[in-house]
C-alpha cells in the first residue's frame, strides 16, 4: 500500500467518523457529541502529520485532546467541562497572538 493510499484512507475513515458522529449525536446526547469533536480534533495529528509538527500549538492541542478527552469525560460533568473550557482559553491565547492583539 502506498504512503497516498494510506493517507487516502486515514482522510475516508476520518470523513466516515464524521458522518457517523452527525447521526449519532442526535441519540447521543451533547456530552457524547462533543467528546466526538474533541476526538476529532485528536485525529488532526494522524491526517495532517506534516502540518503539526511544523505548528507547536496545533501539536500540544491535538495531544491535549487525545490525553484529556476520556479521562475527564468519565471523571465528572465539571471535570469534562472544565477541560473544554481550558481548551478554549488556549486556542483564544492563541489567535490572540497569532492576530498580534
Amino acid at each position: 500500500m502506498s504512503s497516498q493510499s494510506t493517507k487516502d484512507d486515514q482522510v475516508f475513515d476520518f470523513a466516515t467518523f464524521l458522518a457517523n458522529s452527525a447521526r449519532g449525536s442526535l441519540n447521543e446526547g451533547v456530552y457524547s457529541a462533543s467528546l466526538r469533536l474533541v476526538d476529532s480534533l485528536s485525529r488532526l495529528s494522524t491526517l495532517f502529520p506534516e502540518q503539526i509538527e511544523k505548528d507547536e500549538f496545533l501539536k500540544e492541542m491535538t495531544e491535549y485532546a487525545r490525553k484529556g478527552m476520556t479521562k475527564n469525560f468519565l471523571g465528572s460533568r465539571e471535570e469534562y467541562i472544565g477541560f473544554l473550557d481550558e481548551m478554549l482559553k488556549r486556542f483564544a491565547r492563541e489567535i490572540k497572538r497569532r492576530n498580534g492583539l
